[in-house]
């Protein structure tokens, strides 16, 4: 006897054997109970989730000699010709290959011959929605007053091309995607008739990678059998298959929940010499996030997932304890751009560990790098850390701040205008020190600058145009937004900042004492009414100074 595919050895050739679609086979028996069977159905779904088997299993049911029946016997002549396709009055069209009109005009002929011993001519049109136009014009007629022996059930995966026309003289189905636990439950029953031994979770790891559909889960084990029967093991299964299995995801998942930068590199190096192809391996834990982030943020729609395993469930509920939902939707985020940007170099390592670097990498514990002098010296071997991505900075010597800028002292900008800022450079380096306790990422870019002017409550920091770099990162509204915290909390009062170019500012060209005078001057005039003044001097125990003291 010829070998049959697991899909066809085991199609459902009755109601009860239907995996899932329950709305659909309550509502088409209840119809036959009760004779109230229509005269053209459209099931409309994705691909391998019951649609023609549901159709000839009514057919069975209109035309088997003890009917019409919801428990068709199977053993009549009508049954028996349905199941082995050879009945003469169960017609199957192919919509995709007969879509003409002349296809069409010779079922109308065909239409009003009486069936050759059924009850029902029973006409089956799979792909309904390739048809043209013009057939669907042909058919219209007869669809609308269609004999009374005659019946119509239309199969279609894409119902939104089929013509309104004939979706109104249709009862429509929409068949539902299968959940994992009914292809999982569908897949042991044949494993168990085929004395099959199999993990379980290969179960749960076919069935997802069937994405919803029977049939393709049914075609997928059927693929691996040999594989099985050798004792392969699940990884080789799964690798022969090119399936993610899960346990990959979760480790994955682990190690960015973790920022274990190390592992996770290691980890897709690990992918690409198993032969896993990462683009689907990015697909894969995008999809496996957006679980993840149900998990984190509505567990009501987390637990009616189908498309995970219960122990999958339970590892993603653990793990969402240590992560917040704003940074898994930035990781969420760095996966789509990794994907975007892999089209445009036409490669997937590259993006993705970028990716991993900046979702992983700890910048907050990144020790602030010292400006460059003319007397750094650099060990020859400098230590790595664990990660083998952070340079061992101790190893560079301190450069003073004011060399950090390497302005000539002509260049210098004279005493400035400001008493906020005249306050704050003495003790600009405490700020640094302070800010390095909170964040020390923004302490390191911070310090290749230093305060130029203030106006009021405004202080004016400069960089150096050659630093531009880390002007730009604290420029970024949040570092902003912490370096004016700080500063403010050191102050005393609110203090708000703003970041320029050093070589911008125009050298003054008064001596430094005539401009101190008009500081003081101009200080002595404000001090009764500006309170921020006041307070500000108060803090640093300060006063103002006349030509009378």
């Amino acid at each position: 006897m010829s070998y049959l595919a697991f899909a066809l050895k085991y199609r459902p050739q009755n109601f009860d054997e239907v995996v899932g679609q329950r709305h659909v086979v309550a509502a088409l028996k209840n119809a036959i109970l009760k004779n109230r069977v229509h005269h053209a159905y459209l099931f409309s779904g994705q691909r391998g989730v019951g649609k023609t088997s549901l159709a000839r299993i009514l057919a069975k049911s209109l035309n088997c000699f003890e009917g019409p029946t919801v428990f068709a016997c199977g053993k009549c002549a009508s049954c028996l010709e349905i199941s082995r396709g050879t009945s003469l009055d169960i017609i199957e069209i192919d919509g995709a290959s007969n879509r003409g009109i002349d296809e069409i005009r010779t079922l109308r002929e065909n239409v009003k011959l009486a069936p050759a011993h059924s009850r029902y001519k029973i006409y089956i049109i799979d792909e309904v929605h390739m048809l043209t136009q013009e057939a669907f014009n042909a058919l219209l007629k007869t669809l609308e007053e269609p004999p009374a022996h005659v019946k119509f059930v239309f199969a279609t995966t894409h119902p939104q091309k089929v013509l309104p026309t004939i979706l109104s003289r249709c009862q429509r189905f929409q068949f539902n995607l299968i959940s994992l636990e009914e292809i999982v439950s569908k897949l042991k029953i044949i494993a168990a008739s085929e004395s099959i031994e199999v993990e379980s979770r290969l179960f749960y790891e076919i069935a997802r990678a069937a994405g919803g559909s029977v049939r393709d889960a049914e075609s997928l084990f059927d693929q691996i059998v040999p594989v099985i029967l050798e004792k392969g093991a699940v990884g080789e299964v799964l690798s022969f298959l090119g399936v993610i299995d899960e346990d990959t995801l979760n480790i994955m998942l682990k190690c960015l929940v973790e920022k274990d930068l190390a592992q996770s590199l290691d980890f897709i190096d690990k992918l690409l010499k198993e032969g896993k192809d990462l683009g689907v391996f990015v697909s894969a834990l995008l999809e496996h996030l957006r679980n993840f982030l149900l998990a984190k943020v509505s567990i009501r729609s987390f637990n009616s997932l189908m498309d995970i395993s219960p122990q999958s469930k339970e590892v993603l509920l653990k793990l969402s304890k240590n992560i917040t939902v704003s940074q898994i939707i930035n990781i969420i985020d760095s996966l789509i751009a990794a994907k975007d940007l892999s089209r445009k170099l036409n490669t997937v390592r590259i993006p993705l560990e970028l990716a991993i670097v900046k979702v992983t990498y700890d910048y907050e514990q990144e020790p602030p790098v010292s400006a460059p002098s003319n007397s750094v010296q650099v060990n020859q071997e400098p230590a790595l850390e664990k990660d083998a991505f952070r340079l061992d900075i101790d190893s560079l010597e301190e450069a003073p701040l004011e060399e950090a800028f390497n302005i000539d002292e002509e260049a210098k900008p004279s005493v400035d205008d400001g008493i906020l800022c005249q306050a704050i450079k003495p003790r600009w380096g405490d700020v640094i020190a302070n800010m390095q306790k909170v964040r020390a990422a923004i302490a390191s870019h911070l310090s290749f600058a230093k305060p130029v002017s203030s106006q009021g409550s405004l202080l004016k920091v400069a960089f150096s145009k050659k630093d531009y770099f880390h002007k730009e990162i604290v420029e970024e509204i949040g570092k902003t937004k912490v370096i004016e915290e700080i500063v403010s909390k050191f102050i005393g009062k609110p203090v708000r900042v703003k970041f320029i170019f050093q070589e911008e500012m125009a050298v003054r060209q008064q001596p430094v004492e005539e401009e101190a005078e008009k500081v003081t001057e101009a200080a002595s005039k404000q001090a009764g009414d500006d309170e921020f003044i006041n307070d500000l001097l108060d803090s640093f125990g300060g006063r103002i100074s006349t030509e009378n003291d």
